[in-house]
């Protein structure tokens, strides 16, 4: 594995930290729409060139239909998700207590520090998601 480096050098864990989210969020959203081409088959061709964002709200019109009611709470949960994933993208790079560098943005409008601990948990989140979405998708396509 190659090592990051930078500049300004940032806490390893903390940089594969934010690998993990950013890797954890891309399978949970193409888990996403291949659960959404369970109502629309085109779903997956059409999703590949969207922005996540768009995913997520077209992923919910489709848990609108009422074909799987099931969808919903991954469609919220995957809506959630976005929203953070865009606000950790947006942060501001910032030397934390200690010297430490963090990313620092807004959660729910207000200030936001993406310590280790919470990029560390927002990856769970994803992985947990993921994980969900993935069962539901085998449940339902079995049925």
């Amino acid at each position: 594995m190659v090592q990051y480096t930078d500049r300004i050098p940032v806490q390893q864990s903390y940089a594969q930290a934010l690998g993990e989210t950013v890797y954890n969020f891309a399978t949970t959203a193409w888990m996403v729409v291949y659960l959404g081409s369970l109502v629309d088959q085109n779903f997956p061709s059409r999703a590949s060139g969207m922005d996540f964002d768009v995913i997520a709200q077209e992923f919910a019109l489709l848990s609108e239909t009422g074909k799987h009611p099931e969808f919903a709470g991954i469609s919220e949960r995957f809506i959630q998700a976005a929203t953070r994933r865009k606000n950790l993208e947006k942060s501001i790079p910032i030397t934390a207590y200690g010297g430490i560098q963090e990313l620092d943005g807004s959660e729910n409008s207000k200030d936001y520090q993406w310590s280790e601990e919470n990029v560390v948990g927002f990856a769970k989140e994803l992985k947990s998601l993921d994980i969900d979405a993935n069962a539901l998708y085998y449940k339902l396509q079995a049925a």
